[in-house]
């Protein structure tokens, strides 16, 4: 008692015990992405006890091999130490497709407008600093995939015009690959970016409990109807403690069983066949999160424009511009959405969700924009599906536009009157 008067946690504790949080499962996406990164964390840890971020040569199985690569395989060969290494896998793989779902029935029921367009901000560069993560512990293992996989990196930073070369030099700690790169990336995998990640979450949680969570209108028109009163309005929900705190524990202890289990019969990333990297290291392609951006390469057509001493490139379009384009206008949908509609969730109680079939026009761009992911992504096995780049590029610009068109014009004629 005497800590709680001195740190007044019980002031704490009563100020958001109490707090609504829903029950629908969806909303539960959140804290799915939140499990999976304590999960890598834990897993991080583990891993990182046994893991020599060098590429200094040493022997292994009468062969000489980066220290890097061999300390992966060595890792592999200790009792639970390819089990971790599944379960870190698969855990990054759970966060970066829950927060992607997460954000998507956030666009769909329109549960970014303000005041909560500052957390989908937040949100959003989640996402992206996630996929950095992802992206830089590509090339720890320093096998053939790995180099492969940030050699492509290296060479898109390159083609920034102007400053591309001074960039990746700094960014890959000079040319790509050299003795320095693996320690930098290591550092920045384990560290820097988790401590980043570690801060939007606290951010993003600050906000959670300031603010109250959206409804269903659903469960607005049961409120109103049983209040016999229109002008009725009510949030619906259980308190964090201790209904939310136990559910929360529930998902979390699920989540570990889940992944254990697919970590324990879905191999993933087999170092030993890929083998170190050596010349002439061949192509391969990266995770799903990313084939989006190596199919727009693909398809791109070849471009070298010099503007001012500058080179601007078909690596810079597809690979910095393209992309940085998408994740712009990502981030500004609260914004685009509150300057075209006028709609805003300020100074409400609660934020009341939207109906996909009421908001037939974002649903169709929302539905246009997965079109135009699932196609790109596509894109990035272009040789065995035997399509020219050409042809698949035009695919994937016309496609989605039909795709969208379509669903505008089938969510507008079942909306309700007035949408």
């Amino acid at each position: 008692m005497a800590g709680d008067s001195r740190l007044d946690l019980d002031r704490l504790f009563g100020k958001f015990k109490d707090k609504a949080f829903p029950l629908h499962g969806t909303f539960f996406l959140g804290e799915l992405a939140l499990f999976s990164f304590v999960t890598l964390v834990l897993t991080g840890t583990f891993l990182g006890l046994f893991y020599e971020p060098s590429i200094r040569l040493v022997e292994l199985a009468g062969e000489q091999v980066p220290a890097a690569y061999a300390s992966v395989v060595k890792i592999d060969n200790l009792s639970v130490g390819l089990l971790v290494r599944r379960i870190h896998h698969w855990s990054a793989q759970i966060m970066i497709a829950a927060v992607i779902v997460h954000m998507a029935r956030i666009y769909f029921t329109g549960a970014y407008k303000k005041p909560r367009d500052v957390n989908w901000l937040i949100g959003a560069i989640l996402l992206q600093v996630t996929i950095l993560a992802a992206f830089l512990g590509y090339l720890l293992p320093f096998d053939e995939f790995a180099v492969t996989a940030t050699s492509i990196g290296y060479q898109v930073f390159k083609s920034i015009p102007w400053i591309g070369a001074t960039f990746s030099s700094l960014a890959f700690a000079g040319p790509f690959p050299n003795p320095h790169l693996v320690p930098r990336f290591f550092t920045a995998h384990v560290f820097l970016i988790p401590l980043l990640i570690v801060g939007l979450i606290g951010v993003h949680l600050m906000i959670l409990l300031k603010l109250k969570h959206t409804q269903d209108p659903k469960v607005t028109k049961r409120l109103r109807e049983r209040a016999g009163d229109v002008k009725e309005r009510g949030l619906v929900g259980v308190p964090m403690w201790p209904e939310q705190a136990v559910l929360m524990g529930t998902i979390f202890m699920s989540y570990l069983a889940g992944v254990s289990l697919l970590a324990a019969f879905v191999p993933v990333h087999p170092v030993e066949a890929y083998g170190p990297s050596v010349p002439g290291t061949p192509a391969m392609r990266p995770d799903w999160y990313l084939l989006w951006i190596y199919g727009i390469l693909k398809i791109i057509p070849s471009i070298d424009l010099t503007i001012l001493g500058g080179s601007i490139t078909a690596e810079f379009i597809g690979g910095l511009l393209v992309p940085g384009g998408i994740f712009g206008l990502i981030m500004g949908v609260p914004f685009i959405d509150e300057k075209v509609t006028g709609d805003t969730a300020e100074d409400t109680e609660y934020t009341e969700l939207d109906r996909p079939l009421e908001r037939p026009g974002r649903t169709a761009i929302g539905i246009g924009a997965i079109a135009f992911f699932v196609l790109a992504g596509t894109a990035g096995y272009l040789e065995e599906i035997g399509i020219g780049a050409l042809t698949m590029g035009l695919i994937t610009l016309l496609a989605p536009v039909a795709v969208g068109a379509i669903a505008y014009v089938l969510l507008r004629s079942r909306a309700p009157s007035g949408a």
